[in-house]
């Protein structure tokens, strides 16, 4: 009896330590999975406090703005008290293009061990006093057209050397502007021909760089506004080139083995090349971190590439054939995880061509005349087609490939149907302009004649992750 009470005894025992054990994981459990929770909100509080302080900042902007400029600064630094424990350390830097940066972290929590911060940065880029505009245009063999800004006429240019030789580029890709004072032309094979030209806006003239050598051909040129760099894809090696200060073209490196790249944006801290030889994949570059090839999970043939408003935006075709296809367009923060735009009264069998940002909206465009439109990257809606207004020649449906825009004034081109469509509101109304005299355009570029007087009272906000 006195041997079964032992037994007994010990069993109970041992069901306590068991019950113990299981208690004081339970309880680990759930103290990480109450951290995690904690770490997660107070982090989203911080995104927001760090918004919030920016804000502050940017509705202030003019006063801040008087204030360095009377005491000779470029930089200045404040800090917003929400709450005893939670603030934002906001710091303002003007740059030298007298854009004004702002950076602001918001910080949760200070006292605690359980502190969270967040960072974001607004870019507030001052819009030139001037509306004047140049349209101009480049054709398979490297001729320069310059078009009014009506689309009713254009000049064929004659660009010369300071030999009075004339300067050309064989087999042209495209433009790129930087918002401000350049415009590069590329394309070229290897070896001594010409593949980069520069147009410097204030002095009107077109000139090759000053640098020692040439990139030995381009494919793509593409301007960063966070970088404030152009970036071109060398059509011989499948290398990613920067043009530096010095006006020569760097080697970046290779993307990853096996992905040609045909088209690049460039936001976040991220580069992003896209192909249509290698349907739903992307290849993108994190900061300083080696090239990646991404599977997106959103089945298509990629033809267009933006970067705007915070997000990468892809527009193309779910049909390998890129032409019987429907349009498809996909969205993403970093380059890594992305997701389908959810667009409105779809309406068209019709792929999509290009993308551009236009500051204030995303505007796609593609098969027979289908254009669409979003001011977030996600939303889009459709704009119907029959609503074009034809001024020049009869109306018709041409697929546009080419797309460019300087503020509210929008055009897009279509190659073989010589045809126009502008819009000088913003893509809120569409005009069509056909003639068989026009030249065959490969890409077309609207630029700013820019002067150096800013109005700091009218400005465009570019947010992005600090």
């Amino acid at each position: 009896m006195n041997n079964q009470k032992g037994n007994i005894l010990i069993t109970l025992l041992i069901g306590l330590i068991i019950l113990s054990i299981l208690s004081i994981a339970a309880y680990r459990i759930s103290y990480s999975a109450s951290r995690e929770s904690l770490f997660t909100h107070y982090n989203a509080q911080a995104q927001y406090i760090a918004k919030a302080g920016a804000d502050i900042v940017i509705d202030n902007i003019g006063i801040i703005k008087e204030e360095m400029e009377n005491q000779n600064q470029t930089e200045e630094s404040f800090n917003v008290q929400f709450s005893d424990r939670d603030r934002a350390t906001i710091d303002i830097k003007l740059d030298d293009d007298n854009n004004i940066i702002i950076n602001s972290i918001g910080i949760v929590n200070e006292q605690k061990y359980n502190k969270s911060k967040s960072r974001i940065q607004a870019r507030l880029k001052f819009k030139a006093c001037s509306n004047d505009r140049i349209i101009f245009g480049i054709d398979r063999n490297g001729n320069i057209y310059e078009f009014d800004k009506d689309l009713e006429g254009y000049n064929k240019l004659d660009i010369r050397d300071k030999t009075n030789r004339t300067i050309n580029i064989e087999n042209p890709s495209g433009f790129a502007w930087n918002g401000k004072d350049t415009l590069i032309l590329v394309g070229g094979e290897s070896g001594n021909k010409v593949d980069t030209l520069i147009y410097n806006i204030p002095e009107g003239c077109w000139r090759k760089p000053k640098g020692k050598a040439n990139g030995n051909g381009f494919k793509h040129i593409v301007y960063s506004e966070e970088k404030d760099l152009f970036y071109a894809l060398n059509t011989n090696n499948d290398k990613i080139n920067y043009f530096n200060k010095d006006e020569e073209w760097e080697d970046i490196h290779k993307p990853t083995s096996g992905f040609k790249a045909e088209k690049l944006a460039q936001g976040n801290n991220t580069l992003i090349g896209i192909s249509t030889q290698y349907d739903d994949y992307v290849a993108y570059k994190l900061k300083d971190n080696g090239w990646k090839k991404n599977y997106t999970g959103i089945n298509g043939t990629y033809n267009g590439i933006t970067y705007g408003n915070g997000k990468f935006v892809i527009v193309g075709s779910d049909s390998a054939d890129n032409i019987n296809g429907h349009p498809i367009i996909i969205y993403s923060d970093d380059g890594t995880r992305w997701q389908r735009g959810n667009v409105k009264s779809m309406g068209t069998g019709y792929p999509l061509y290009e993308i551009t940002w236009t500051g204030e909206k995303f505007i796609a465009v593609g098969g027979a005349n289908t254009i669409y439109s979003s001011q977030d990257g996600v939303n889009w809606y459709r704009f119907l087609r029959e609503n074009i207004i034809p001024v020049k020649g009869s109306k018709y449906y041409y697929d546009y490939k080419y797309i460019s825009s300087s503020g509210n004034y929008i055009i897009a081109y279509s190659e073989n149907g010589n045809g126009f469509l502008l819009s000088k509101d913003g893509g809120n109304s569409w005009e069509q302009r056909i003639d068989s005299n026009y030249p065959k355009l490969i890409d077309i570029e609207v630029i700013n004649k820019v002067k150096r007087d800013f109005d700091y009272k009218n400005y465009d906000i570019y947010w992005s992750k600090g």
